[in-house]
């Protein structure tokens, strides 16, 4: 493998404060509303100054609800929704001129309003950090919105599409999990799986299309290749994929190609814009975790299915060749989209792409949730593994230098799409478990690099910050076990760095008694249920599969370095401090039964979306 070397980066890019007004500075709504004063401009990045309600000021909109009550605290709630949430592939359903119209008109939905300034309240920062408001317009919404679904309509399933981003950025997953399924069968009742055949307008079609896969989207995140938590399949979608975002907006009409590109379509093609396009790369995805987990599930060897994995290979490279010239991952496409609404889907598109190889080659890496047990991989020739593994270390290495470029030359405030956090917590997975220490001494830059992309999105979710955590929890322990090494090397003659570092894996993960994936939906949503099955059932007890103890989980047995020392004093061990730093990784589950739904993928699901 060759040396990785990443580009130096500069410091986290801070942005100048932006001030506004405070309210009693701001004219009667009535006046905003007749163009006598100039409404506020878009939202840049995080506000240091965020303009607050009045409470003596009365909001002279049919909204219903007590909303703050000035047109310019609301309109910078909207232009930061614009800004940082609708880039992202999976939200990409609203039209923002017929949107902002309605608003400057007064005929905007109150739900809607609350829905896109709820969400992205989370940009601005509060004057007052205490205020409730937020919190009072989810339960605002959540109070109104579910009598209204009795009403099937484009409307509705709309506010329902901006409920289910509020609960996957709040992370309230329960919701989100219900909530997902709801719109799901709304959108088949309404049959926005098909096209449309009646006379309608471009704008009103397009919605439509981009609602339906938005919806398939997010279910495929979240069903994370199961096929019985799969609500959209990809046979049931007979629509069109969504067009350019410049046509969207500026209302062009354009006619475009379907989910699986035929022989005739070469010409539709050129009208897909990137909503489309990661369409197509998630039902791939879809297709690897499904593939793979049956695999695992099955316990059949990956050599067994290696013209399958190849296939699947060969639809990702296929894909990557198919986008069109200004799509495609080079430095110039990057730089046009530095300081862009557009660099986020850009950025998540082909990070996702070197994801989908991550989880393709993965299974062949010892000790990993997604991997297959030890006794399986025994039987995959040894040239084949390799092979697997070596592939599965040079994507992750692919998406340290694509996040590297990315730090180095763009705006890092553009980079809003929580999803990556999720591949960053694999990709550290997959460095840390395959690296060669002794041959190439960069792994801890590359987990550098994949704490500092993660820097700005840490600070607008939590889920985020607790994977940070998580990667900064793995760069700590390969300090204290390079240390450790270079100061015993003349002891530890016998044993190289890399085993010794994948010994600590292995004692650190034993410590651990997790059996999912630590971010994983459907971990919580398994938790939650031993949680509501314990108290129905408080004296019931759980069956011990198939009866055997876990060789390597005996509790009678110590946990111990496996590093040889001849003379090293007790007092200079390492301390139990370090053995307990949570790192996901397990050596010692290679014979377990295999319950798919224990070996998760970390799909995320997170919804991100």
């Amino acid at each position: 493998m060759q040396p990785f070397y990443p580009a130096k980066v500069p410091p986290r890019y801070m942005t100048s404060d932006i001030s506004f007004p405070t309210f009693g500075d701001v004219p009667d709504i009535t006046q905003l509303a007749e163009g006598q004063n100039e409404p506020s401009r878009p939202v840049r990045s995080l506000i240091k100054s965020n303009p607050k309600p009045n409470s003596n000021f009365n909001l002279n909109l049919d909204l219903g609800l007590d909303l703050p009550a000035n047109k310019m605290f609301l309109e910078s709630h909207i232009n930061a929704y614009f800004e940082y949430i609708n880039p992202i592939p999976a939200y990409s359903f609203i039209h923002k001129p017929s949107f902002l119209r309605n608003f400057h008109r007064n005929k905007l939905d109150s739900l809607s309003l609350r829905c896109v300034c709820g969400i992205a309240s989370r940009f601005l920062q509060r004057s007052n950090p205490h205020q409730d408001y937020v919190s009072e317009w989810l339960k605002e919404v959540e109070g109104r919105m579910w009598p209204r679904m009795a009403e099937m309509k484009i409307e509705n399933l709309q506010i329902l599409l901006l409920l289910i981003c509020w609960y996957s950025l709040d992370r309230k997953i329960s919701n989100m999990w219900t909530s997902s399924a709801m719109a799901a069968r709304v959108a088949y009742g309404m049959r926005l799986n098909y096209e449309s055949t009646g006379p309608m307008p471009f704008i009103p079609k397009e919605v439509r299309r981009r609602m339906m896969w938005s919806i398939f989207m997010l279910d495929k995140f979240y069903s994370g290749g199961f096929a019985e938590l799969t609500l959209c399949n990809a046979s049931t979608m007979h629509l069109n994929l969504t067009c350019e975002e410049r046509n969207f907006e500026l209302d062009i009409p354009t006619t475009t190609a379907t989910l699986t590109p035929t022989s005739s379509s070469g010409t539709l093609e050129s009208g897909i814009g990137l909503m489309g396009h990661m369409s197509r790369l998630v039902k791939i995805r879809n297709e690897v975790l499904e593939v793979t987990k049956r695999i695992i599930s099955s316990k059949e060897s990956p050599y067994a299915a290696k013209k399958t994995i190849q296939a699947l290979d060969a639809n990702l490279l296929d894909f990557a060749h198919s986008l069109p010239t200004h799509l495609q991952n080079n430095k110039r496409n990057l730089l046009s989209r530095a300081y862009t609404t557009e660099l986020t889907g850009y950025i998540t598109l082909h990070s996702l792409w070197i994801q989908c190889h991550c989880d393709l080659y993965r299974m062949m890496i010892p000790g990993i949730r997604e991997s297959v047990p030890e006794l399986i991989q025994r039987d995959v020739p040894f040239d084949y593994a390799e092979e697997c593994r070596e592939l599965c270390l040079q994507y992750a290495t692919d998406m340290c230098r694509l996040w590297s470029d990315t730090q180095l030359e763009c705006d890092m405030s553009r980079i809003t799409d929580q999803s990556l956090g999720i591949y960053a917590y694999q990709c550290a997975n997959i460095l840390v478990r395959l690296w060669d220490l002794d041959a190439d001494n960069s792994l801890r830059d590359c987990l550098v690099i994949l704490t500092n992309f993660l820097e700005r999105l840490a600070d607008i979710y939590q889920v985020v910050a607790e994977i940070q955590f998580e990667i900064n929890g793995f760069i700590g322990s390969l300090d204290v076990v390079t240390n450790f090494y270079a100061t015993r090397s003349d002891e530890l003659s016998s044993q190289s760095l890399t085993e010794i570092w994948r010994s600590s894996l292995k004692q650190q993960s034993a410590q651990e008694e997790q059996t999912t994936s630590r971010f994983s939906l459907l971990e919580f949503l398994q938790q939650q249920n031993k949680s509501d099955g314990s108290e129905e059932y408080p004296d019931a007890v759980e069956p011990s599969g198939d009866g055997e103890e876990n060789p390597h989980m005996r509790a009678d047995e110590g946990l111990h370095l496996d590093v040889d020392i001849a003379s090293v004093e007790q007092t200079e061990e390492l301390s139990n401090d370090f053995w307990s730093t949570s790192l996901n990784m397990d050596f010692d589950s290679y014979d377990t039964r295999v319950d798919p739904f224990c070996r998760m993928f970390d799909d995320w699901a997170l919804v991100e979306p």
